[in-house]
């Protein structure tokens, strides 16, 4: 799963939000990979930083980011409600 990011840094975060919401959910992006881009480009953090922001360790979001950990729904929330967003459903088929 591998795309070309655009340019964030010019971004608005609602733009930055609405892309990662659309390339999560039409597969151009892993969960990971999205989690990674929120991170640098919405909250500009580093991952200790971050990591600790969510109550997680650095070795635990490395392995999200990198789409290797087998992270809970819950945790996965945690990371994502900074940003106002949560794990959800969506159709595959219409």
């Amino acid at each position: 799963m591998t795309t070309d990011f655009p340019d964030f840094k010019n971004m608005p975060r609602s733009e930055v939000l609405s892309w990662v919401e659309n390339a999560v959910s039409s597969g151009e992006v892993s969960l990971g990979g999205a989690i990674r881009v929120l991170r640098r480009h919405v909250a500009k953090q580093n991952q200790a930083d971050f990591a600790g922001l969510c109550g997680l360790s650095r070795r635990t979001l490395i392995a999200i980011e990198s789409d290797e950990g087998n992270p809970t729904v819950q945790t996965v929330n945690q990371l994502l409600k900074l940003f106002g967003l949560q794990l959800g459903l969506a159709r595959l088929y219409q």
